[in-house]
């Protein structure tokens, strides 16, 4: 299975389901800590534009 082009819905299902290769990969791909998940502000950066 790879974790590296799995959609965030199903990556964040399979480590709900305690996989533990899925919160890995998540908090690889997001920098946070999956404990934090709920806790700290996630914003999306903007491209400015011309």
């Amino acid at each position: 299975m790879d974790y590296t082009t799995m959609d965030l819905r199903t990556l964040v299902e399979r480590v709900i389901k305690g996989d533990e290769m899925a919160k890995e990969e998540f908090e690889r791909r997001w920098e946070i800590p999956w404990e934090q998940v709920g806790t700290v502000p996630i914003s999306i950066e903007e491209k400015p534009k011309d």
